[in-house]
């Protein structure tokens, strides 16, 4: 009887100790990890985030303060942030003017004589001047560690500078000047190429991005209207399209998370005390790691795809669903269910790839809409909608980035 209970006992201990057990992370994951190396510092990063302190006052300086005020935050959940007083900070315009361009009414609003450029401008100097200022910068690395409670930087004041920038230009050709509106929108649509290059987080890229695409319609529109023809837009390159540090900072996003609620005391309950022991028989954090991370590297392969390249691959794949283990691994199975879809945010860059087509072959080569070349599926005439011309593609265009606006 005492040789069987020490065998039950043994096998009991052994099935607890499996039950436990988690695997190595894979090569894919620790190679994507690897990539976010200890912070080097950037000098273009800091400036961003504290870009809105007040005149007086350093923006690259109030970023450094700011940035390490928000690490002590992350290291010791006692400490009390110590926030940037909302009283001193650069104002932010808002109202009308600053609209989502892709949404009724923007650009009729923008192209309308209800607003005073001059005053616009001559309110917000200093922002405009700090947008100028951090276009200037030839590096940028974010410097926080990605985590769901990340803060970002302040792109708001970006997006804000640059409207301003379109609607100086908008009224060089209200006030007779075409080519001075089209010159200006030219040098600003290369300059946030630029800073769109340099970005290494989902959020900066989609920033630069809509922006780029606004840019697009307001010079279609004044082409349209002066029957110009425009130079040539080269297509996104390689580097601007590219998902490289994206991925490697979504990726160390999920990773911290993952890697943070294993043997977590609070895992089902907060304030609670469940053992850690049994909360790793249900959740292995490496497998479920190893199990999300197809999912990027998917991302990053699809990302420097053309969009003829693109949609082929969409249509090709069944739908992708990464797994473990539901028997060691249960809670990890669930967790995994709720993966991020990132098929969205990479198919923007071919929808801005359809509108620069559009661009071109409306405004360059000045091609009838019957003879024209959809970068997704190739010969289509584009539909007309609200005064655009719009190509087809893959997935829902919310932010109409396949469609050019040709007239108001």
């Amino acid at each position: 009887m005492k040789k069987v209970l020490s065998i039950v006992i043994l096998a009991i201990v052994l099935l607890g100790w499996f039950a436990q057990r988690d695997d190595e992370l894979s090569e894919q994951a620790t190679q994507l990890i690897s990539r976010l190396e200890a912070d080097t510092g950037s000098a273009s990063y800091l400036y961003l985030y504290g870009i809105y302190a007040k005149e007086s006052e350093n923006p690259e300086q109030v970023g450094r303060r700011l940035l390490a005020e928000y690490q002590k935050s992350v290291a010791d959940e006692s400490y009390e942030f110590v926030a940037y007083p909302d009283s001193d900070r650069l104002p932010l315009p808002r109202g009308e003017a600053f609209c989502r361009s892709w949404e009724d009414g923007c650009l009729e609003y923008l192209f309308s004589s209800e607003i005073d450029a001059d005053a616009l401008l001559a309110e917000n100097k200093m922002l405009v001047f700090r947008s100028n200022k951090f276009h200037e910068f030839n590096e940028y690395k974010t410097l926080s560690e990605p985590t769901v409670s990340e803060i970002y930087p302040p792109y708001q004041y970006i997006t804000a500078a640059e409207r301003i920038k379109t609607i100086e230009a908008i009224s060089f050709y209200k006030n007779g000047d075409a080519r001075k509106a089209l010159d200006s929108l030219s040098g600003q649509l290369m300059t946030l190429r630029k800073s769109m290059e340099l970005q290494d987080n989902l959020v900066g890229k989609m920033v630069f991005l809509m922006k780029l695409s606004e840019i697009l319609d307001v010079s279609s529109v004044i082409l349209a209207n002066e029957n110009i023809r425009a130079e040539n837009i080269p297509s996104l390159s390689e580097s601007e399209k590219s998902f490289y540090m994206i991925v490697a900072r979504e990726f160390g996003m999920s990773y911290h998370t993952i890697q943070s609620l294993d043997k977590n005391p609070e895992f089902f309950e907060e304030d609670a005390n469940f053992p850690g022991w049994i909360t790793r028989m249900l959740y292995k954090p490496n497998m479920t790691i190893n199990a999300v991370t197809p999912i990027y590297i998917r991302l990053e392969r699809l990302a420097r795809l053309s969009p003829s390249e693109l949609v082929k691959q969409f249509a090709a794949e069944k739908a992708f669903k990464p797994s473990t283990s539901k028997i060691r691994n249960y809670i990890g199975a669930v967790l995994i269910e709720l993966s991020p879809d990132f098929d969205e945010y990479v198919a923007r860059f071919s929808d801005l790839e359809a509108k620069l087509a559009l661009y071109n072959q409306v405004h360059n080569l000045q091609l009838k809409p019957g003879v024209m070349h959809n970068p997704y599926y190739g010969n289509e005439t584009p539909e007309e909608v609200d005064g655009s011309l719009c190509f087809s593609g893959p997935l829902e265009d919310k932010k109409r980035l396949r469609c050019l606006r040709v007239k108001l």
